[in-house]
């Protein structure tokens, strides 16, 4: 009897498009939409990566990011850790990852940027002072899952039959 090794799910994702971000006043934090020419959706989050330093504290630097990406239409989550986030006095931001790469090429301040936060984003965060930064934006993720395999047992019916059951329902 041979054996075959479970392969589990595999899931690739490389799409390009055009990405709306939107930092916060101290630009430690930020969140934003991607659109596909094919009119998919993909929105993204980012946040500092622990104990990196912030754009206050060391300005012209490259600083980390914890950048997390969920797949509008499949509603897959991916988790991108330590990703360098160059941020210039320029108002130009530039995301340099083999996972995510983005660079700015407008950027929206004032009412325009409230304008590009309630056309394509949540109109809560148009509340906020905040910039809006616009350009292109590619996503190239390969990830696998491997479930665990279901519990079995055995139900004994007589002693000449056995019956192989499996469940997922935890008060089976």
């Amino acid at each position: 009897m041979s054996h075959y090794s479970r392969q589990g799910i595999v899931y690739s994702l490389n799409e390009k498009g055009t990405a709306r971000l939107v930092f916060n006043t101290d630009r430690s934090a930020f969140q934003g939409v991607m659109e596909t020419s094919s009119g998919e959706s993909f929105s993204v989050r980012g946040k500092l990566t622990k104990n990196s330093p912030t754009p206050a504290t060391a300005p012209d630097s490259p600083i980390l990011m914890d950048i997390c990406i969920i797949d509008g239409e499949a509603g897959s989550v991916f988790q991108v850790d330590h990703v360098v986030v160059l941020l210039n006095d320029e108002g130009q931001i530039q995301i340099e990852n083999p996972a995510v790469r983005f660079s700015t090429k407008e950027r929206f301040i004032g009412m325009r940027a409230a304008r590009e936060i309630q056309q394509h984003l949540s109109p809560s965060l148009a509340e906020m002072q905040s910039e809006v930064f616009v350009g292109p934006m590619q996503l190239a993720l390969l990830t696998s899952h491997r479930p665990s395999p279901s519990v079995r047992r055995e139900s004994l019916c007589n002693i000449d039959v056995r019956i192989l059951e499996t469940s997922s329902d935890f008060l089976a």
